[in-house]
């Protein structure tokens, strides 16, 4: 089984790049979201293998301070 991705990226060109860059080293459906919040909902409720995370995003956090959230709480690498 492939690793389940995550990544946190606002940008929709930038969202489509990641996805099909992923689809061609075979991983299948990795999980997008544009915030932080989606995506402290999603550590929560999957097992999540790996963090893309882009720096800015939508949303009270950047990149850097969800990741230092996400590190508090979970052992994912970002």
């Amino acid at each position: 089984m492939k690793a389940k991705i995550l990544v946190v990226e606002d940008d929709a060109i930038a969202q489509l790049t990641v996805n099909a860059f992923l689809k061609n080293f075979g991983y299948e459906n990795p999980i997008i979201v544009d915030n932080s919040i989606d995506a402290f909902k999603i550590i929560k409720s999957e097992k999540i293998d790996l963090i893309l995370m882009d720096i800015f995003i939508k949303g009270e956090l950047d990149g850097i301070q969800t990741t230092e959230k996400i590190n508090k709480f979970a052992d994912i690498p970002v």
